[in-house]
């Protein structure tokens, strides 16, 4: 991939990142992005939803918080994506060929309803990008060992069966090969997709909801950017 094309997430060393928190996410915020080299008033954030909504992002919007998305995409230069996770999933996307990069937020209802697509056919819409260019990169997440579901919600995974384990009387989802499947439907490539191995339940240097169980919502940001 292009030197100039940076990605990650925090870590909850990091702090606290929830746009909802107030002054202390607002001041980690800050903190953590002067730090990486980032300017925080380029930083583009958004209040999730939890759905498939996509938007675009201009120049003009550096510093602003969008209401009711999960999926950010532009095509300007030091410009600063952002979604906030725990336990669920940052997608970063990136077609070089074209300067075009993204970010999305998928929790499971996002995973199930299509976010990933959604991002890929947003980028070919509105920069003629084409999927099998585009990179997509899965970052730190709740993995199949950890991500138990009841049998309430068995039925929201009924177009994904191959996804859903059973064992010791619990039920497991793997989130992150329903999406991998999602991406190779539209056309992106198998060896343009990658995953990280780092579970957020198991690693305990990140915040995690199902682990911590907290009585508010602790996040790490993900963030994309093009130099």
């Amino acid at each position: 991939m292009s030197k100039f094309f940076y990605f990650g997430t925090s870590k909850k060393s990091d702090g606290q990142m929830l746009l909802s928190a107030g002054s202390e996410a607002k001041e980690n915020r800050e903190k953590f992005f002067s730090r990486i080299g980032i300017d925080p008033t380029q930083v583009v954030g958004t209040i999730l939803e939890h759905g498939t909504n996509v938007t675009t992002v201009v120049a003009e919007d550096a510093g602003k918080i969008f209401e009711k998305n999960d999926g950010l995409i532009t095509a300007e230069k030091n410009l600063c994506l952002t979604v906030t996770v725990s336990d669920c999933l940052p997608i970063f996307f990136y077609d070089e060929s074209s300067g075009i990069i993204g970010i999305a937020h998928a929790g499971w209802r996002g995973v199930v309803k299509g976010i990933a697509r959604e991002m890929i056919l947003k980028m070919k819409q509105e920069f003629s990008s084409e999927p099998e260019k585009i990179k997509a990169i899965i970052g730190p997440h709740i993995k199949k060992c950890h991500f138990e579901i009841r049998e309430n919600i068995l039925s929201e995974f009924v177009e994904y069966p191959q996804f859903v384990y059973r064992e010791s009387g619990k039920i497991f989802v793997d989130l992150e090969q329903i999406i991998r499947a999602q991406l190779l439907e539209v056309g992106v490539l198998e060896e343009n997709i990658e995953l990280s191995s780092v579970c957020t339940f198991c690693d305990q240097s990140y915040f995690s909801w199902r682990r911590d169980k907290p009585e508010s919502v602790v996040s790490q940001v993900a963030y994309v950017w093009l130099e």
